[in-house]
């Protein structure tokens, strides 16, 4: 389970590995893992997994930012724990703990966009799977580093942990300060926060990438990439959406 009530040492070796995909390097560590394609296992089926995959190159927080990847939550619904993306300053081998922490929890400063497929009633999650926004490695919805209270990830509610890739959207607008998180094509978490001053302590560049972790229940859980991502040379229109276009 990922709630813990008596005092647990854990001990956990992490290995961390450049990895070079598709002329993009990543960083490793814990049980994440490449599969190729773009694509990294964060977790195995396995109960107590722990990992983090960084970026090599920073992003520039003085610069608008507009990232697509999908993420794979696996296929159990009862499974655990879920996926977080970050932004963060600590380097390309940061890593927090397991279990409910997600592999978030622990370090700082730092900012999470947390896709959450178990329910911690102590951390103020929902019943449903959930995507809130929190600071400086905490995991807790009710505490003073919740800068968004935890939507369903999707508009009915309903399950994620279909073994399907879902498409997410993570927009930053530098001008305006304006964060945005898109799930399948649809918003589900809009703030406006200074992330250099009021997050990051005047620092603008961040590593950025994904933790992900499993405690007393598990999940394959994937994220995967596309060579562009920064600069995208391929862009994606959602049904119902249209995109201009300027051309020479």
């Amino acid at each position: 389970m990922r709630s813990i009530t008596k005092s647990v040492f854990l001990f956990f070796i992490i290995i961390t590995a450049s990895i070079a995909s598709k002329g993009q390097t990543y960083f490793a560590n814990g049980n994440a893992s490449e599969m190729g394609d773009g694509c990294f296992q964060l977790t195995s089926e396995a109960n107590w997994q722990l990992s983090s995959v960084w970026y090599a190159e920073k992003l520039d927080l003085l610069e608008d930012f507009d990232l697509e990847f999908e993420l794979n939550f696996g296929n159990k619904d009862e499974g655990a724990d879920g996926i977080v993306f970050v932004l963060q300053t600590r380097g390309n081998q940061a890593i927090g703990t397991p279990g409910g922490g997600i592999g978030f929890e622990g370090f700082s400063p730092s900012l999470g966009v947390e896709f959450d497929d178990w329910s911690n009633a102590n951390f103020g999650d929902l019943v449903s799977d959930h995507i809130g926004i929190l600071k400086n490695g905490s995991v807790d919805h009710n505490g003073v580093n919740s800068l968004a209270s935890p939507v369903p990830a999707t508009p009915n509610a309903g399950n994620i942990e279909d073994g399907q890739n879902h498409l997410v959207r993570i927009a930053w607008d530098a001008t305006s300060n304006i964060f945005e998180v898109w799930f399948d094509c649809e918003r589900r978490q809009r703030i406006t926060v200074d992330l250099v001053d009021t997050i990051f302590n005047g620092e603008n560049e961040v590593f950025w990438g994904f933790t992900a972790s499993t405690g007393g229940a598990n999940n394959e859980q994937i994220a995967c990439l596309r060579e562009d991502i920064v600069i995208q040379d391929t862009l994606y229109v959602c049904e119902g959406e249209t995109l201009k276009l300027n051309a020479r």
